[in-house]
């Protein structure tokens, strides 16, 4: 090596030294500037936070670098501490325990995915709590319906309700309001079968009072007194009694009916026939009395004779009505059948005479009377003429009335009975 090459490593080497005391010199100096403070206080901060305050790369790294690195790391776990308290306030608010770090060397993220675990568990345990009450709920609902319908049924439950499950108490419960409805069912279809045997009871006996009633009906139909019913010890005896009495009263009136009609007068048996301007009407009747029974024998033929009369008067009006051409005209048409009522009214009262009547005495001791009687319909015809001119509503319509055939008969009627 010669002495130029020679001369050249040492000044090389001269400069190495230089530069590397400068910067040991300036290192030394670094440690007691702000940003050495900071770096020391950063580092602090990240050991509280349980964190391991990241390294610097080499000796010849930039402090400030080193510093946006301790910053960073400390804000992340900041942010990671923030989380972790409000994951531990929710964890609190659903009544859960903060679980202990065992193991303090945990990451943050590791301890945040241990909270939210913790968090779901409890979550879990809460829902369930929670399902678990609403069902309690139900089944407790479910039994005060159970023991309402066995109160309406009047029973009182047979289980203690403290003792057991809610589940068990509704099967308890429903089995005993079963057995309750089963014993009811029974018990009506009992009431059911002995109130249809009253019935068919009672049953039987109004139709043994409507019987007696029947008879003693019939008996006093006949005209005699049936016997008391004191006289006997049971309503069969009675009702056999009396149907007796009945069949022994018609036998009697048989024969006594028998010799009535052997009796029967032949003018009454072939009553003169009725024309147009003459009208027949028997009757009959018995009684104890005498006078009664030839009233009775009147009556009987009157009530004849107004049928009679209401049929011929009737059919007239309808014919002349019908001629006239009024048929639609009801008011007319009700006028006139009040006038036609009126006449065979008073007909019925007076104008008519006894043809012929006869009075027989019974074996029994009564009496019975034959009467036919006679009446001049001309004479109705006569009122029912002079009842329509008298009539405002018939007023209009009279002449219209008066030109038809058929009331020109009945003019031609009355003419003939007045003798005109």
């Amino acid at each position: 090596m010669n002495i130029k090459n020679i001369t050249k490593f040492i000044t090389i080497a001269l400069c190495a030294v230089m530069i590397n005391t400068s910067y040991i010199n300036n290192v030394y100096a670094d440690d007691h500037t702000p940003k050495r403070k900071l770096i020391n206080e950063l580092k602090e901060e990240i050991t509280d936070l349980g964190g391991d305050p990241v390294k610097r790369k080499g000796l010849f790294s930039s402090l400030q670098k080193w510093i946006d690195q301790l910053e960073a790391q400390l804000e992340k776990l900041k942010k990671i501490e923030v989380l972790k308290t409000e994951l531990k306030k929710e964890l609190e608010a659903l009544g859960e325990k903060i679980e202990s770090d065992e193991n303090k060397e945990l990451e943050a993220d590791e301890q945040i995915i241990a909270l939210r675990k913790q968090i779901d568990d409890a979550k879990a345990k809460k829902k369930a709590a929670e399902d678990k009450k609403k069902r309690d709920a139900k089944i407790a609902v479910a039994v005060e319906m159970l023991k309402d319908e066995l109160a309406a049924l009047g029973e009182d439950p047979v289980i203690d309700t403290s003792d057991i499950d809610s589940d068990e108490q509704i099967k308890a419960l429903k089995k005993q309001i079963k057995d309750i409805k089963e014993k009811r069912k029974a018990e009506k279809a009992e009431a059911d079968k002995k109130a249809k045997e009253e019935a068919k009871a009672e049953e039987r006996k109004q139709t043994r009072l409507d019987a007696i009633e029947t008879v003693r009906k019939e008996i006093l139909f006949l005209g005699e007194t049936p016997m008391a019913e004191y006289e006997f010890t049971s309503e069969d005896k009675f009702i056999a009694a009396l149907r007796e009495q009945l069949e022994e009263i018609k036998k009697l009136k048989e024969e006594e009916e028998f010799k009535i009609n052997a009796e029967i007068p032949e003018w009454y048996q072939t009553m003169p026939q009725s024309s147009e301007t003459i009208m027949f009407a028997r009757g009959s009747a018995i009684s104890a009395d005498l006078d009664n029974s030839e009233q009775r024998a009147v009556e009987n033929a009157l009530i004849k004779l107004s049928t009679q009369m209401k049929n011929r008067i009737s059919s007239k009006t309808n014919l002349v009505i019908k001629e006239a051409g009024v048929d639609a005209d009801l008011t007319l048409k009700t006028e006139m059948q009040r006038i036609s009522n009126i006449v065979v009214k008073n007909a019925t009262i007076r104008g008519y005479k006894i043809f012929k009547t006869k009075m027989a005495a019974l074996a029994n001791g009564k009496y019975r009377t034959f009467v036919v009687i006679e009446f001049p319909v001309s004479l109705a015809y006569k009122n029912f003429i002079a009842d329509l001119d008298s009539s405002v509503t018939v007023k209009a319509e009279i002449n219209k009335l008066k030109d038809t055939d058929a009331f020109k008969e009945l003019e031609q009627y009355v003419a003939e009975f007045s003798g005109a």
